[in-house]
């Protein structure tokens, strides 16, 4: 029986690395007596958003996130942990998970999370929760790099705009030479040759 269990376990570790290294975004959360239906409301919230939760056992979470190389993560993997694997939008999943912690603290609470392989604290992750979603950081990202090179543009054409008025203006204030027809002159004969 002994040998059963061993290739169960193996197994769940194996299939939990698959899920970490297709996912390599993920929050680390403890579920403390989180009823069912509670834990099914969370899965349900986050397969909306592409996440998915894992409950796993210290020993199997730990074993599943050794070959990360991740300083300090096996520190956050005590006890009954739950692993909620992001997609690409990982704010918006750190946003639900906190937003589910302040109606159930008792029942779960974030420790951190990795993301793109540097590990976050409880307080990061919160800050991670409160950035604006994707398409308006991506806007506002516009807005800094655009707004630069606007000003840019209206000061050239200004400039370019200027610099025709004042050649308008030289040409108008420019006086007009008046065009003299020149009288044809006798040569000038030189003193001492008869003429």
């Amino acid at each position: 029986m002994a040998k059963v269990g061993r290739m169960v376990k193996e197994g769940s570790i194996r299939e939990i690395t698959a899920q970490l290294s297709e996912r390599p975004n993920f929050f680390i959360t403890t579920i403390n007596r989180l009823a069912a239906p509670d834990a099914d409301t969370l899965r349900r919230r986050l397969f909306g958003s592409t996440a998915r939760l894992l409950v796993v056992k210290r020993t199997l979470g730990q074993r599943s996130v050794s070959g990360l190389n991740v300083a300090g993560l096996s520190e956050l993997l005590q006890g009954s942990v739950g692993i909620v694997l992001a997609d690409a939008d990982v704010p918006a999943t750190a946003k639900l998970l906190i937003e589910f912690r302040k109606t159930h603290e008792e029942q779960l609470a974030v420790r951190g999370a990795v993301v793109d392989g540097q590990l976050l604290d409880a307080s990061r992750v919160e800050q991670l929760a409160a950035l604006p979603p994707k398409p308006i950081l991506l806007a506002q990202v516009v807005a800094t790099i655009e707004s630069p090179i606007a000003d840019v543009i209206f000061t050239l054409e200004r400039l370019l705009g200027d610099i025709a008025w004042l050649a308008e203006q030289a040409a108008s204030q420019k006086p007009q030479v008046p065009a003299v027809a020149a009288e044809p002159t006798a040569p000038k004969q030189e003193e001492g040759t008869p003429s």
